[in-house]
């Protein structure tokens, strides 16, 4: 078998990381593929830096610019693979990543792969960094999807993070679970992939294979800002999670994960967003719980808010950083 895997690239505004980025997708030692490049209404130079590589096999097409989950819902659209790759325009992957988990999942039929992620910082060489071991922890082979997502979410009091080109995903696997949400700004991956592995047999880890994400100085990506826009579609997202995975399961573990998806929306919200803050207090299960609060900070700041609770401490914090 030698099914053909499409990488799907959305692009906006990255003519500093692009042509490393295509370069990765080209150089996959998995020679049956396609990349599908969208160009979602860049004002800089990337869709002249595609167009250069532009092939019968290399597709590039172009939108106004609408966000990138409907640059990626695009490229779904275009995609002729049996897998699908997600690749964003200034991330990178292994040379062996995609036939590696290619050849697992032909043997496993309807599952899905990852694999571990190295963090970079923008400027530096990537290929002589370490993986991400808090992270790492998080990945595991199972058929178990729900148990693999309450844990990842933080049903044992951590919560940890998968990169979106970590997976390769069976085209069957993408048409169950639908479309990404254009709605969602930030953490639109997160409510993508919960969908994706709810409607997959299972989670093939493959771990000798890597993807790495660049990290920028100069910029927050956008599931970490501060903004109302941004807050207020982790929320969103997160409220989806919650139906999704207590439709299926309401355990105890389950409900911890959803508290914790929703509380540390609540304190990122707190004073400055109210109405966020307080739609997720609302949405928190009903449970005794006896949850440690990370506020940011020093160690000891975490340790205050433990005891005389979180909210003081964030409003010190605020209007600190108003007054500086």
């Amino acid at each position: 078998m030698n099914p053909l895997v499409s990488i799907i690239i959305p692009v906006f505004n990255a003519e500093s990381f692009l042509s490393e980025t295509i370069k990765s997708a080209i150089s996959q030692s998995w020679e049956n593929k396609e990349i599908i490049i969208i160009d979602d209404g860049s004002s800089d130079c990337s869709l002249e830096i595609a167009k250069q590589f532009e092939n019968h096999w290399i597709k590039i097409f172009s939108q106004v610019n609408k966000g990138a989950s409907s640059a990626r819902n695009y490229g779904l659209k275009e995609a002729k693979g049996e897998y699908i790759q997600f690749l964003d325009a200034d991330d990178l992957l292994s040379k062996n990543k995609i036939e590696r988990q290619v050849r697992l999942l032909e043997d496993n039929k309807n599952f899905v792969s990852i694999c571990p992620t190295v963090h970079f910082n923008d400027g530096d060489y990537p290929y002589s960094a370490k993986p991400d071991e808090y992270n790492r922890s998080f990945l595991f082979s199972t058929t178990n999807t729900h148990n693999f997502l309450i844990n990842l979410y933080g049903k044992n009091g951590k919560s940890g993070m998968v990169a979106i080109h970590s997976w390769l995903t069976p085209k069957t696997v993408i048409d169950k679970a639908g479309l990404w949400n254009e709605i969602l700004t930030a953490d639109d991956d997160g409510e993508y992939f919960c969908r994706v592995v709810l409607n997959a047999n299972g989670i093939i880890l493959s771990n000798d294979v890597l993807n790495y994400y660049r990290k920028h100085e100069e910029r927050k990506s956008l599931s970490m800002q501060g903004s109302r826009q941004a807050l207020k579609s982790s929320l969103d997202s997160a409220l989806i999670k919650k139906k999704l995975l207590l439709d299926e399961n309401c355990s105890h573990d389950t409900l911890v994960a959803v508290y914790h998806l929703l509380i540390n929306i609540a304190i990122r919200s707190y004073p400055r967003y109210f109405s966020i803050y307080k739609l997720a207090i609302h949405e928190l299960p009903k449970i005794k719980y006896s949850y440690k609060l990370e506020v940011g900070g020093r160690k000891i700041t975490n340790s205050i808010a433990n005891k005389i609770g979180w909210q003081p401490i964030r409003l010190v914090q605020y209007f600190w950083n108003v007054i500086r």
